[in-house]
């Protein structure tokens, strides 16, 4: 009888995520939503205590970088991502760019009947 097995031995040691966050599931800043668009604040090193999460978030948002691009590139899930920027954005690391307000409904069926009449 062959013992099961959980994990491949190639895979090395597995973190759960919430252990990332140590067990939060809020991010320190509110203001950070799940289309914002980060980017590392210039010309700032990063502080020891830092995670090796944290510091890929800041190696990866050199550029604008939408969260959900992040959350996609780590393999992590967004909720995991979000408090990590947080601490980030916290600490004045990070910058967070809301997205614009999305149209009214008025907007979007003018939109709609004038490409109608086209």
């Amino acid at each position: 009888m062959s013992e099961e097995r959980w994990l491949d031995e190639d895979a090395g040691p597995i973190v759960p995520a919430y252990l990332l966050t140590r067990g939060r599931t809020v991010p320190a800043s509110k203001a950070i939503d799940l289309i914002a668009v980060i980017i590392t604040a210039g010309g700032l090193a990063p502080p020891a205590g830092l995670g090796p999460e944290h510091l890929i978030i800041m190696q990866l948002c050199t550029k604008p970088t939408r969260l959900v691009d992040v959350a996609a590139e780590l393999n992590l899930p967004i909720g995991v991502v979000r408090v990590l920027v947080g601490d980030l954005h916290a600490q004045e690391l990070m910058k967070v760019e809301l997205p614009p307000p999305a149209p009214d409904a008025k907007v979007l069926l003018e939109v709609i009947n004038g490409l109608r009449a086209l």
